[in-house]
């Protein structure tokens, strides 16, 4: 009974050491656009990491209810992630190494508003052993006009990451339903 006491003490110890088990945490302010102008936003979520071996891409994302957060870093070199990300717009950000893409989707008073960053900076320390911690400022833009250009402010810690080879497989082909939305029989066109 001691030594079964005394393992699970050892895993507690353990557990509270090991930064793969803790959760990471995202906060984020920018100035609220559209039904709450003038207001400013902050979050504070739950943020986790995902390293993608084929394009070589650490995806970075945090969500909550309506609101979601997305970082993607293109580092030049994988085995060191920490150093210093400018903010391109999207589509540049693969192609330019290092850089980053950001992303934000907000729930407001009446509209779901979402943006991208076009410039910016993020800074990213830690690794893959101890976790993740960064912080960054980027000025997003939406396709609702030249009045919905705000400033983002962020900073997360303890991002665990963890690997995934799958993270840009092709969806599985869809089937087909017909018009009563089930799905055909086998052999069935």
């Amino acid at each position: 009974m001691r030594l079964v006491a005394v393992l699970l003490a050892s895993s507690v110890v353990v557990a509270a050491c090991n930064p793969f088990d803790r959760s990471g945490t995202l906060t984020a302010q920018w100035a609220a656009v559209g039904d709450t102008l003038g207001e400013t936003a902050r979050v504070t979520i739950p943020v986790s990491a995902t390293w993608c071996v084929g394009p070589s891409r650490l995806d970075i994302r945090a969500a909550a209810g309506d609101t979601g957060f997305a970082l993607t870093l293109y580092p030049s070199d994988s085995s060191a992630l920490a150093g210093r990300y400018s903010v391109l717009e999207p589509g540049a950000s693969a192609t330019v190494r290092p850089s980053a893409g950001v992303a934000l989707r907000y729930m407001g008073k009446v509209v779901v508003q979402g943006w991208w960053g076009d410039s910016g900076v993020t800074t990213i320390s830690g690794g893959w052993v101890r976790g993740l911690s960064g912080e960054g400022e980027a000025w997003l833009v939406s396709g609702l006009g030249p009045d919905s250009v705000t400033a983002l402010d962020f900073t997360f810690r303890g991002v665990r990451v963890r690997n995934d080879t799958l993270c840009d497989a092709p969806p599985p082909p869809a089937v087909p339903e017909d018009s009563a939305g089930t799905l055909p029989g086998p052999g069935v066109d």
